[in-house]
């Protein structure tokens, strides 16, 4: 059996060597789920890792350092009967013995080398919800305890081996052990994990902050926020609205009126969760225009409650950009900065969302739309610092160029000197603002298999809630129709279908994440800087022109940038308290500094 005092021995020896705090992760393929969604994770807090593939790599990789330090503070395999052959197993043995390295098997078959019993069971774990021990509520501190295991999860169910030294940490049906950590006699630790988890399963991210924290003892280069900002499109607009009889977007028309503005606001404030309104003022003219009104009462609804909302310039008139002058974009950027003076809103500032992104290269077009040589010219002559895209398309890597090697779906790029900003889009469609016209809508375009509104929310909210626990910034955008609350004739009265897709996100969110945690709602250009400082966090590490290493308490910064860098830090004395864990982006001059960690070696 293994003895207690071991651990407690070998921790307080952890100061006597010098630890860089970088995490070695090590795929197989480079394929493997695990491997790319722990990669995508990484990038995305900000950490400094290394990722190999066992494939390609030649002579062993050097653990300790000529100079003694140790090179990684933990290890992440994404496949099992990697490490043996890719490291020297000297070196490993004395980091994990005398330095506390500690790694991660993120999916691993079980059996006595990992203190488990052979499995009872494997296949996918559907349905199944796994429950968190006592000491697995230490260790994910964040996490109300019921984690449920997304469709498509590959697993093993077996036992800790009543032999060897193992705390379960996550309990899968029959008493199994899906997550948990053992201990060998030297004190060496390693957590051991039964299931996959991909990029896109919200169980794996839910854990994976716990999982960082613990394997690299709560200190580590990395920042975690867990994001959910919404913005709603088209506002002051009408949209025509999808015809259920004809399968077709019909003449109908959908416009938010005054009651649908209030209730609005009122749903946003109850629930605490701000929408962000990009907004066409001119719109609200045309609706003065049509009905003869001396105003537009949705306007002056608004207008009574803009304390609610965050305001964004959407262009006055929602044209499309892709073939317009520089002048012509500019007078569209112009008049609705002037129209919202007028009406007493402020936009933010050096913020734009075009009219269905138009002006940008669209590759999914028939035939596919380059980008407007115009655009880039005249958002700079404009200050707009951050304009939105779809993060469901592809754009070119260069702005001018359509056979360009393609920017992948969601990632952020430059056209000029303005930053776009990818945004995710919902299920909700523009045309619709009851189930019936979206389920209906779907149906016949493809675009989804759920029988009825109810199971349609669980799966969107599922979807956004992995989002919103993936540290991932990027807005969710939404159309004013979706806020339309009463419909005559149609099946809506009381609640707008992106509040009742909200609701059950914040429901979802709150039934497994504690208020230690709460949702996070950056404004589009606070999204645009946290990512701007996180690509400019990942040149300088990646350059080498920074480096932070841990030596007992002390976490020790050396700056060669030759100025000031902003660095990602969780677990030092100073931060923000998030998840029972402080950390912050920490300002650090060129040379040496160092900075006390919040916990023990």
């Amino acid at each position: 059996m293994f003895a207690e005092d071991t651990v407690d021995r070998n921790r307080s020896q952890l100061g006597a060597m010098r630890v860089e705090m970088r995490i070695l992760l090590v795929g197989k393929t480079g394929r493997e789920p695990g491997y790319q969604a722990w990669r995508a994770s990484l990038v995305r807090a900000g950490a400094a890792f290394d990722a190999i593939v066992g494939a390609n790599q030649g002579s062993p990789l050097d653990i300790i350092g000529p100079d003694g330090t140790v090179r990684y503070q933990a290890v992440i395999l994404a496949s099992e009967g990697l490490l043996d052959a890719l490291v020297d197993g000297e070196q490993l043995e004395r980091a994990e013995r005398d330095a506390g390295l500690r790694r991660l098997n993120a999916y691993a078959y079980p059996g006595p080398r990992y203190g488990l019993t052979p499995p009872t069971w494997a296949g996918r774990l559907d349905g199944i919800t796994a429950r968190l021990t006592a000491r697995g509520h230490e260790l994910f501190p964040y996490l109300k305890g019921p984690l449920p295991i997304d469709r498509g999860t590959w697993g093993y169910l077996a036992a800790a081996d009543p032999g060897q030294h193992f705390e379960t940490l996550l309990l899968g049906p029959g008493g199994s052990s899906l997550l948990g950590i053992h201990c060998d006699g030297a004190g060496r630790e390693q957590m051991v994990q039964t299931f996959d988890a991909n990029s896109t399963q919200m169980h794996g991210q839910l854990l994976r902050q716990g999982l960082l924290a613990w394997l690299t003892r709560d200190v580590h280069v990395g920042y975690q926020r867990n994001y959910l900002t919404v913005h709603v499109d088209d506002v002051l607009l009408p949209n025509h609205g999808w015809d259920p009889t004809r399968h077709a977007t019909g003449t109908r028309i959908l416009r938010m009126t005054a009651n649908d503005a209030s209730q609005a606001a009122r749903w946003s404030r109850e629930l605490g969760m701000r929408l962000d309104l990009a907004c066409n003022g001119a719109g609200s003219q045309r609706h003065a225009l049509e009905t003869g009104a001396p105003g537009d009462p949705l306007l002056d609804a608004l207008l009574a409650e803009r304390d609610a909302f965050g305001w964004i310039n959407h262009t006055f008139e929602h044209l499309d950009l892709g073939e317009a002058s520089q002048a012509a974009i500019e007078r569209e950027i112009e008049r609705n900065l002037s129209w919202a003076a007028e009406h007493g809103l402020e936009f933010e500032p050096g913020v734009l969302i075009t009219g269905e992104h138009t002006g940008l290269a669209d590759l999914t077009a028939t035939p596919p739309r380059r980008e407007n040589r115009n655009l880039a010219p005249a958002l700079s002559a404009q200050g707009i610092r951050f304009l939105a895209c779809d993060a469901s398309r592809p754009y070119p890597s260069r702005s001018g160029e359509l056979d360009s090697t393609p920017t992948p779906a969601g990632v952020p790029f430059m056209t000029g000197d303005t930053f776009v900003i990818p945004r995710y889009p919902t299920a909700l469609a523009h045309d619709v603002a009851t189930p019936g016209q979206l389920l209906d809508r779907l149906r016949h375009t493809g675009g989804t298999r759920a029988a009825t509104w109810p199971q349609l929310v669980s799966a969107e909210a599922r979807r956004i809630v992995a989002k919103v626990v993936g540290n991932d910034p990027r807005p969710h955008f939404s159309h004013q129709s979706n806020l339309v609350t009463a419909d005559a004739g149609d099946e809506r009265s009381q609640s707008s279908l992106l509040s009742e897709l909200l609701d059950a996100v914040v429901n979802l969110y709150r039934s497994l994440i504690l208020p230690s945690m709460p949702i996070a709602q950056p404004t589009m250009a606070e999204v645009g800087r946290s990512l701007l400082r996180l690509e400019a966090w990942r040149h300088a590490w990646s350059t080498g022109q920074v480096a932070v290493f841990r030596e007992g308490k002390a976490v020790t910064v050396v700056n060669r940038a030759g100025e000031a860098v902003e660095i990602p830090l969780t677990g030092i004395a100073i931060g923000e308290d998030y998840g029972g864990t402080r950390s912050g982006w920490i300002r650090v001059d060129t040379g040496t500094t160092v900075f006390e960690s919040a916990t023990p070696g």
